[in-house]
């Protein structure tokens, strides 16, 4: 049923511009039985991109603080904002890296300005966020000068939806986060409710 509904709503919303950014810090190598929290997260987006529409445009960012294989910035791009491609994106999700700590702030902030640059009047534009913690990022832990960056611009609107994963999330910052760009938080922290959560998320669009 869910299924037959989404795929009605996918052949009638806008298209979208989507830009995915997946925590790779360290505390996403914790175990949920006998899998990490990265292996039952990425598996839940790998199974999410498959709700999206085929003439949409995905990109993919992971995202965690300066690490050995990312010295110049706690976040990188692993796949350009690009016709969707399911076989890609799950490919390149299941080679992400783990470690570091969580610079939430400084990515969001960059993926909401990158999705600006990239703004398509014709489509939804939207950043989507899956985390398992909280801002851990010195440089940058000034929430009020991030929500007033990702305000919603009712001109050039990007919403921001959250994925608050596992039990240490900071699901209330990051509802705050989502709620200033007019986006919308998804409580994950049970992880057996993650791919619930995909499926509500992708109807938000």
């Amino acid at each position: 049923m869910v299924k037959a509904i989404l795929t009605g709503w996918g052949t009638l919303r806008k298209k979208a511009n989507i830009l995915v950014a997946v925590d790779t810090s360290g505390s996403m190598n914790a175990k949920i039985g006998d899998r990490t929290r990265f292996q039952v997260a990425t598996r839940a987006a790998a199974k999410g991109f498959g709700l999206l529409n085929s003439e949409d445009k995905v990109a993919l960012w992971s995202f965690s603080s300066e690490t050995p294989q990312r010295p110049k910035s706690p976040y990188s791009e692993e796949v350009r904002l690009s016709p969707f491609d399911r076989k890609a994106l799950t490919r390149e999700i299941g080679n992400l890296h783990v470690e570091g700590g969580t610079a939430l702030y400084a990515t969001v902030r960059a993926a909401h300005r990158h999705m600006l640059d990239h703004y398509d009047q014709s489509r939804i534009n939207a950043v989507v966020v899956l985390t398992d913690g909280t801002n851990e990022y010195t440089k940058d832990n000034n929430l009020a000068r991030l929500l007033k960056d990702v305000a919603l611009d009712p001109e050039r609107p990007i919403k921001i939806f959250c994925i608050a994963f596992d039990e240490k999330s900071d699901f209330g910052t990051l509802d705050r986060i989502a709620k200033a760009s007019a986006g919308k938080a998804f409580d994950a922290r049970d992880p057996a409710k993650i791919d619930d959560a995909f499926v509500k998320l992708v109807s938000s669009f």
